[in-house]
């Protein structure tokens, strides 16, 4: 298990190194699309596992086509669509009428709202969420935004190394034993430790990439990050047990479902959006 673990870790940061150092923005866009819609369908099939229904190929096109309406709206060849549209509004009610429409044809009433609140949820938790990814990709032009999306994504993957380490070593009281036993006060310590050393760790090394993050915003970003990301963690451990099963899925060898492996940037990404443009650093 733990040479599948490295293996798969190895593999993926390898990937993640390349394309940003090639700043091979369509590569990352496509691996945030590909990984997002396999997180959404682990979600959508937890649910099924746990004998309810959901609107699997609705919530999955309309995951796919918040994507490509973000994507679509930066690089179009026709001439960009305004800033603030990426099509959510537009995708919630193809949602939302996919569903009800599923629901005429299949005659059926008993479970209907259960299972369009479900489809609509997993929409939501995933793609919209994890659409912030492309947000801040595309946030500045000539791939300058590859930086900052790498540099939120190793905030929040540190965290989770760093809450493991001091966990593992100095943990002692239960940070939430009914949703996740294993996860301590001492390790979240560390967790924050870890991100706050990243954070003013990485502006300092990258200055050119990340100049604008520099002084208090590194600070502040590293708490803040590290804060929100133990949420996520905290909400995808919720969103199992409840479903009853360990992972999310299969998508690594040795790591886990795709879900388990972007469940802490679903909350990172969208506040780390959220503060560049309240702060004016894009």
């Amino acid at each position: 298990m733990f040479g599948w673990r490295l293996l798969s870790s190895l593999l993926l940061w390898g990937l993640v190194i390349a394309l940003v150092a090639l700043r091979y923005t369509n590569g990352v866009f496509l691996l945030i699309a590909v990984t997002g819609l396999a997180a959404q369908r682990e979600f959508y099939l937890s649910q099924i596992a746990a004998g309810r229904t959901v609107f699997l190929k609705t919530g999955l096109l309309a995951g796919a086509l918040l994507y490509g309406a973000t994507f679509f709206s930066v690089v179009s060849p026709y001439g960009h669509l305004p800033e603030t549209f990426t099509g959510e509004a537009i995708l919630v009610l193809l949602v939302i009428l996919g569903a009800l429409t599923r629901r005429v044809f299949d005659a059926k009433i008993e479970g209907a709202a259960v299972a369009m609140a479900l489809t609509l949820f997993g929409f939501f938790y995933v793609p919209y969420l994890l659409n912030y990814a492309t947000k801040i990709l595309f946030c500045v032009p000539g791939g300058a935004g590859i930086p900052l999306l790498a540099y939120a994504v190793a905030i929040t993957k540190f965290t989770d190394v760093g809450a493991y380490v001091a966990g593992s070593l100095f943990g002692r009281h239960k940070l939430s034993p009914l949703i996740s036993p294993k996860k301590t006060w001492e390790g979240l310590v560390g967790g924050v430790a870890m991100a706050l050393l990243t954070s003013v760790g990485l502006v300092h090394l990258f200055p050119h990439a990340l100049g604008r993050l520099a002084g208090s915003h590194a600070w502040v970003l590293g708490l803040l990050l590290a804060g929100v990301s133990v949420i996520g963690d905290l909400g995808e451990s919720v969103v199992k047990r409840d479903a009853h099963v360990k992972d999310s899925g299969k998508f690594l060898p040795g790591i886990g479902g795709a879900l388990d492996l972007v469940d802490s940037l679903l909350f990172s990404l969208p506040v780390f959006y959220g503060y560049l443009i309240l702060t004016g650093r894009v």
